[in-house]
């Protein structure tokens, strides 16, 4: 009866395992499984109380509990050193997971710290930048108006130095790129509002040595005038002997005489310096003053030829040089006029020099016509003065000067 019962346990036990297994999923199966094990439970309990084997039913369930629970310890003991070792390595685990954690934190809170500190060196980093950039302009600023400063000395220097053209090259730099680098500064405003001082400063220096060199020009005409006098009379002397050679007179020009003394004329002509004159119209270009150069400079012309004409003169025989040395000045005044209006025809025209001529031989003229009386009154002085005068008109006709009106006063004068 009893090993009745315990296979009847085992059935039940077996089939509670099937239903544990089952019970896995839902559905119909799982519960007819639990029903059929419910089943069989019935007759036994029924059995074991008909037949009044509570005590040794109660006995058998302790006992194959007993079995099973001695199954389940063999089955731990087994297993279990495992199970130890598992559990102290999960620990070991934990605990090194712990340490880990305690580690990550210290050094979350060491990037924390060297992350601000390198943030707080970063803003510092930027702030000398932005400093350094600051001093940078500051001495580019510096650099600059060092710059001016030295072209300003350097002009300054170069204008009493007399080096115009030195001095207008270093104005047009500073104005053009070096004054508006330092602009906003006051320092620069102020320079840029003296440039038309400086201007002017160079316009009255290059204007100063040209006027020098006008009033230095007097001594150098008289003896162009007296060099061409002298050479002239030395072919009138040639003109007078070829005449004399050729058996049939006849008429020929001043002009054909001239072309007929080329190649016997080997006197090498007087030179005269221009650089002043042309310096001081290079600087009045550059500066934007040409047409007020041009007035200055032809109303100067026209004072110089007033004052050689207000030369006192007086016309006897012996007192003759003064008004040859006026002839002298007029002959190299003119001449410079020619080389003048040859060199730069766009500064000095063709009729601003023919009108200077008009007004020289008109006052010229009005000169000789105030001692007429004197003239005609004594026949060597008027003998003496028709041979100057016809050198005169040679020389000037020479050099491309109209002298019709000259030759029409000398006609009135001398008759011929």
């Amino acid at each position: 009866m009893a090993d009745s019962i315990q296979q009847q346990l085992q059935q039940l036990v077996l089939l509670s395992d099937s239903v544990g297994t089952a019970g896995a999923g839902v559905g119909a199966g799982s519960v007819s499984t639990v029903e059929e094990a419910m089943e069989q439970l019935g007759p036994l309990i029924h059995s074991v109380y008909r037949t009044n084997k509570q005590k040794l039913f109660r006995q058998q369930v302790d006992l194959f509990a007993q079995r099973k629970d001695a199954e389940i310890m063999k089955l731990c003991g087994n297993y279990h050193q495992e199970f130890v070792q598992s559990v102290a390595q999960l620990l070991k685990v934990r605990q090194n997971t712990s340490e880990l954690q305690e580690k990550v934190v210290g050094l979350n809170a060491e990037l924390q710290l060297s992350g601000k500190s390198l943030y707080e060196k970063k803003a510092e980093l930027l702030s000398l930048r932005r400093e350094h950039a600051n001093i940078q302009d500051a001495v580019d600023a510096v650099r600059g108006c060092l710059d001016v400063v030295r072209m300003v000395a350097g002009f300054d220097e170069q204008v009493v130095g007399k080096q115009y053209y030195s001095a207008i090259k270093t104005l047009g730099v500073l104005k053009d790129q070096n004054l508006p680098l330092v602009r906003r500064f006051a320092f620069g405003r102020m320079l840029e509002s003296s440039i038309p001082h400086m201007e002017t400063k160079l316009q009255a220096a290059a204007l100063r040595d040209m006027k020098d060199w006008l009033f230095g020009l007097k001594k150098t005409t008289r003896d162009i005038g007296r060099h061409l006098t002298g050479r002239m009379q030395r072919k009138q002397g040639m003109w007078s002997e070829r005449d004399a050679a050729v058996q049939e007179r006849y008429f020929v020009s001043s002009a054909v005489q001239f072309v007929l003394d080329e190649e016997y004329d080997h006197d090498e002509p007087l030179t005269v310096d221009m650089m002043p004159l042309y310096q001081c119209l290079h600087i009045n270009e550059k500066l934007g003053r040409r047409a007020e150069f041009r007035r200055s400079f032809t109303e100067d012309r026209s004072d110089q030829l007033s004052l050689i004409l207000a030369s006192p003169v007086q016309f006897a025989l012996a007192q003759l040089a003064p008004f040859e040395a006026m002839l002298f000045d007029v002959i190299g005044f003119f001449v410079v006029e020619h080389g003048i209006l040859a060199s730069a025809p766009d500064f000095r025209s063709k009729a601003d020099v023919d009108t200077l001529w008009d007004a020289g031989i008109a006052k010229l003229s009005d000169i000789i016509a105030r001692s007429i009386q004197t003239i005609r009154g004594d026949p060597a002085i008027s003998q003496a003065l028709q041979g100057t005068l016809t050198t005169f008109t040679y020389v000037m006709e020479e050099n491309a000067y109209d002298v019709r009106k000259l030759r029409e006063l000398m006609m009135a004068i001398f008759g011929v």
